[in-house]
């Protein structure tokens, strides 16, 4: 997998992240905040939607927050977690929002963590097998 480099503006994405986590955190409801970059320069961001027997997550949340306000060419996404209330740390997408990324574009920068490090990469190399119907 080809790695990216770690920019000042990633930071910007990942505090922006961290920020509507700690704004929204609530136990068993708000535990995942996201942010996207769009090409333009804007940030959207939003946190993961739970109640018995459904689970959004954050990553989505912020695209159709985007997505909403006329966005359609995107740059980069993070999404953090507040697992246990206390500091929000970044996560790994999952598959399906592997999926979701790469389909909006498979050049979306995606910062995760690998091995206890942050790491980022093109979606397309974070799932080089997608689903295809």
């Amino acid at each position: 997998m080809e790695y990216l480099p770690l920019t000042d503006k990633d930071q910007e994405l990942i505090d922006a992240a961290k920020v509507v986590i700690q704004k929204n955190y609530e136990n068993d409801r708000h535990q995942v905040g996201a942010a996207i970059r769009t090409k333009a320069g804007r940030i959207y961001s939003g946190v993961h939607l739970e109640s018995p027997g459904i689970d959004i997550c954050a990553e989505p949340v912020a695209l159709g927050m985007a997505i909403s306000n006329g966005e359609r060419e995107f740059d980069s996404i993070v999404a953090v977690g507040m697992g246990d209330g206390k500091e929000p740390h970044v996560l790994s997408p999952c598959g399906i929002c592997r999926e979701l990324i790469k389909y909006y574009g498979e050049d979306i920068a995606v910062i995760f963590v690998e091995n206890g490090e942050l790491k980022k990469s093109k979606a397309k190399d974070l799932l080089p097998g997608p689903y295809v119907h």
